[in-house]
């Protein structure tokens, strides 16, 4: 379940659309200029950010770097049917143990990935973006940040949270102030977070309706949904429920530059 960015006049009906428009933002946010050339993407998945990414900048390189062998296999084959993998390189690795050099990358973005590394800071993460970004150029994070720290969550919260990173197989959510914290320890600068909360709310309101068909089209098939599968499904419905906590978790885009 990814969220996409609602923006006035698009039909909130339509998730597609707002997907494609959460990839433009986090490129927008990049501020590329020509010299640009070599972009990370860390975490990429199936690689749609990065095929809307090959769309809209045909001149410049982007690097993927996923976890899941069987995700490249899968992106590949997208990436063909679409017809622009030339300038795309999707690699099995980990984004905590990059291979890539020091200062390598013109621009780097993590789009709902960084939520699987360990501990509140992602501290692992944050390093390595920050070793690999070139002095003076951008950096791009966007995810569910918390808002203070889950031993301080009541009962309701932190049962909704505790389900959500059990059946989404995550550590943590990071924490925002010692995310950006770590982040400036790192060489960041100008950090700045924006809270996309409400411009994501259109399609986390899909999520109950994906997970009934869903549900739906596996009993049709006669299917019988492991325990796994049944707690990722649960967690798309607390998601909503933990969303509405505002004052302890929000939906963030954090972005910034590596001090020169």
């Amino acid at each position: 379940m990814h969220f996409g960015y609602y923006k006035f006049g698009m039909n909130p009906f339509k998730r597609e659309p707002m997907l494609d428009e959460m990839n433009k933002k986090v490129f927008e946010n990049l501020k590329l200029t020509d010299d640009d050339l070599v972009v990370y993407d860390l975490g990429c998945g199936l690689a749609a950010p990065i095929r809307t990414f090959a769309k809209m900048y045909p001149e410049k390189k982007v690097k993927g770097i996923t976890i899941v062998e069987w995700q490249i296999h899968e992106a590949e084959r997208m990436n063909n049917e679409a017809g622009i993998d030339g300038n795309i390189e999707i690699t099995l690795g980990d984004y905590t143990k990059l291979t890539y050099a020091d200062n390598s990358a013109d621009a780097v973005y993590a789009l709902e990935s960084c939520c699987h590394t360990e501990g509140l800071d992602k501290a692992a993460f944050v390093e390595e973006m920050m070793r690999v970004l070139k002095p003076g150029k951008r950096f791009v994070v966007v995810d569910g940040f918390l808002k203070r720290e889950p031993k301080l969550f009541g009962p309701i919260l932190r049962y909704c949270y505790n389900s959500i990173i059990k059946g989404w197989a995550l550590p943590s959510f990071p924490l925002v102030g010692m995310f950006t914290e770590k982040i400036k320890n790192c060489g960041g600068d100008n950090i700045e977070v924006k809270d996309l909360s409400f411009r994501i709310a259109p399609t986390a309101l899909h999520a109950p309706f994906a997970v009934i068909h869903f549900f739906i089209k596996k009993m049709i098939q006669g299917e019988k949904l492991n325990a796994v599968r049944l707690g990722h499904l649960k967690s798309c419905f607390l998601g909503l429920a933990l969303g509405m906590y505002r004052r302890s978790f929000s939906y963030c885009m954090v972005t910034g530059v590596k001090r020169n």
